[in-house]
């Protein structure tokens, strides 16, 4: 089958980032040909005085077998650096055309049986299902990273998803929609289509690529950019998020859905209720508030309701729609340490209401030289990352959330062991890392 040539370009890269990190770092290997991510959380029940948000969020795949975790250690492999190419093109108001993408011939989905699955090179046996372990969103949740993009046909997603059981994960994250709009997968849900929000390249059904992750014994995340989505907002009106000149938002790189649009929150809630029914066993939520950085002009917000209100009814109404599933909102480190923020209108003492966990952004990608947290400054991030995670995490360590740090492989196996080594002080007992920058635009 051809490919575009961004696809071989991206496939080869990937495929450079085949390495194994010692047990004692990860408990686990870190996958070649995918971005790698294990995820964290508290031992036992997490915080003391919180629960699982309503109580009724958490999904419970068949549990079959048990964790070993005295895991045999491994010897550390410097990790080969790769630069992520994000592909996204700065959206003013005068743009509104989508970008083109090459089409591609809709790929065969063969699956050739093979005995015994490696994570490098073969294939599971067709009809065979891993045992699925007991997980659940704060429990046993050691998570690999697939975007979904990379993996068009069954038979290849089922080879990417039992390289990662092989090695030890019990749960996979994978990008649901895109920060641009675009969803990863072919949606039924009618506004997805007439928003053009469906993959321009051959994809799969949510249910055949869920069933195809469970079938390998995986706990899965789907991750969802919510409100910053350039698409929808472009062809609704009646769901964008407008500016204070009277035009749709925009940051510089999308235009927004606005969280006071009853239009705009019925569409995303559309397509969780349909991640949900295809099986998806947790939502791994981001960009569910108001912007934090305003563009060349400032949203127009609806000033008879507070932004904490607004936020806090629609993440309600996103918890009744995923009765049954869990729901993990994602957060940078700061944010949490500070208790919120008003420009957004999060309040973090309210999150744990309707989250079954919260994941800390600490990626050191994603924090800035000259940082202040905790009353402490962090003059260089990446001079001691050790260091640098330390002094986040001493930030976090009073706030009432259920937290899952999130982690950035540097390249090299020792800084990636000391940051996991700092966490596992602190009482976390898995984390998650992903590779330098994840694009969270659609290639």
């Amino acid at each position: 089958m051809r490919r575009p040539v961004k696809y071989k370009t991206r496939q080869a890269a990937r495929s450079r980032l085949i390495t194994t990190v010692t047990a004692a770092i990860l408990g686990a290997g870190v996958i070649g040909g995918a971005s790698a991510a294990v995820l964290l959380s508290r031992d036992d029940d997490g915080i003391d005085g919180l629960g699982t948000g309503t109580g009724s969020d958490t999904a419970a795949p068949v549990i079959t077998d048990t964790v070993d975790g005295t895991d045999s250690a491994a010897d550390s492999e410097t990790l080969p650096t790769t630069d992520a190419v994000t592909e996204t093109e700065p959206v003013t108001e005068a743009v509104t055309d989508a970008v083109t993408e090459p089409p591609e011939t809709e790929p065969a989905e063969t699956e050739p049986p093979v005995t015994e699955p490696t994570p490098s090179d073969s294939e599971p046996n067709a009809g065979q299902q891993t045992p699925v372990l007991e997980v659940s969103t704060t429990k046993n949740y050691r998570g690999g990273y697939l975007d979904l993009a990379d993996y068009p046909t069954k038979a290849e997603l089922k080879t990417a998803a039992a390289a990662l059981r092989a090695e030890g994960y019990t749960a996979v994250m994978v990008e649901l929609k895109y920060d641009n709009g675009k969803l990863s997968y072919k949606s039924e849900v009618a506004e997805a289509k007439e928003y053009g929000a469906n993959p321009s390249v051959a994809a799969q059904a949510l249910d055949d690529i869920v069933d195809v992750l469970h079938g390998e014994g995986l706990y899965v995340t789907g991750r969802v950019c919510a409100l910053r989505d350039d698409l929808a907002a472009k062809g609704n009106s009646d769901a964008a998020l407008m500016n204070t000149a009277g035009f749709r938002y925009s940051d510089g790189a999308s235009r927004w859905i606005s969280v006071y649009s009853d239009a705009g929150q019925d569409y995303i809630l559309a397509l969780l209720t349909e991640m949900k029914d295809a099986g998806v066993d947790e939502i791994m939520l981001r960009d569910y508030a108001l912007p934090a950085d305003h563009g060349t002009t400032s949203p127009k917000y609806d000033t008879s309701v507070a932004k904490t209100e607004a936020v806090g009814e629609f993440l309600g109404r996103v918890d009744t729609a995923l009765s049954g599933a869990a729901l993990n909102l994602e957060l940078d480190a700061v944010t949490i340490a500070d208790g919120g923020d008003e420009v957004m209108g999060i309040d973090c003492s309210k999150l744990g209401a309707v989250a079954d966990s919260i994941t800390a952004d600490i990626t050191l990608s994603n924090l800035r030289d000259g940082m202040t947290i905790g009353g402490k400054t962090i003059a260089d991030v990446d001079a001691d990352p050790a260091k640098t995670v330390e002094t986040v995490l001493s930030a976090l360590d009073a706030s009432a959330l259920n937290i899952r740090p999130l982690f950035e492989l540097t390249g090299n196996a020792a800084q990636d062991a000391a940051q996991v080594a700092v966490a596992q002080n602190k009482g976390y007992g898995a984390y998650q890392m992903t590779e330098r920058v994840i694009s969270m635009t659609e290639k």
